[in-house]
């Protein structure tokens, strides 16, 4: 028997809905058929999470939230009922959280497996929920981290200028003290020389000098010492009156 035009279009439509209803089941991942049992979970906060959004544990698909309602009291909190695929364990300590695939992309529950010594979940026990971080909170602290960044930035200023001019005034005295540790370091490179090649002096008392003596040499050694600072040049260094006599 021959089939007429309308009996091919509408096999032909059935045979497209029924690809694409399988096709949609094959995409949506529906569990309708599947075994499983389902725990809850308490949330303050949960950013977005929709129903049917994936569950997984320890980054493994291992469900889906099958229900989202909002439950009132002291404190208004969100319930989710997780539900597991038959077969897959979950610790009664473990612990979910928001999170998102990728920086905007879908939102779902991520469980931490809790520990060994702990019994897993069964049907209608709750596991803990983290509430994830809300944006307007990242925000305000950035406020405050930018805030007090500037303020601390403002105080090294503040000391960086009191330091300058710290060094600007006590320029003088700065440069006195570097001309003093000069002249040190020379008379002890004399003194050390004199004692490496005559060592009896440490131990034989010389003639002594007396304060005046001693005081116009010290003044010798610091006008010798600051005119080699200020030299553009000089070819030798200074030389103490202790080296003058020495030879």
């Amino acid at each position: 028997m021959r089939i007429n035009n309308e009996t091919k279009t509408g096999i032909l439509v059935l045979m497209c809905l029924g690809i694409l209803g399988a096709l949609l089941v094959k995409v949506g991942n529906f569990t309708l058929t599947k075994k499983g049992y389902t725990v809850r979970s308490e949330f303050g906060f949960i950013a977005g999470v929709r129903k049917h959004a994936p569950v997984r544990l320890a980054g493994v698909d291992v469900g889906e939230v099958r229900n989202i309602r909002l439950v009132y009291g002291d404190r208004t909190r969100i319930e989710l009922d997780l539900w597991f695929e038959e077969g897959v364990k979950v610790r009664k300590d473990a612990k979910a959280t928001v999170t998102t695939l990728g920086l905007m992309g879908e939102k779902y529950i991520e469980l931490q497996p809790g520990s060994s010594a702990v019994a897993y979940a069964a049907e209608g026990d709750t596991i803990l929920g983290e509430d994830p971080v809300r944006l307007e909170e990242l925000i305000e602290i950035g406020k405050r981290v930018a805030g007090d960044i500037s303020k601390m930035a403002g105080d090294i200023s503040r000391v960086a200028t009191h330091v300058d001019e710290t060094i600007v005034e006590n320029k003088p005295r700065i440069k006195n003290i570097f001309v003093n540790l000069d002249e040190t370091s020379v008379n002890f490179k004399d003194f050390s020389q004199d004692i490496k090649y005559h060592p009896w002096k440490i131990l034989a008392k010389g003639k002594e000098k007396t304060r005046e003596e001693m005081d116009r040499e010290d003044a010798q050694r610091r006008a010798a010492a600051a005119e080699a600072v200020t030299a553009p040049a000089p070819s030798t260094g200074p030389r103490s009156n202790f080296t003058a006599a020495k030879r």
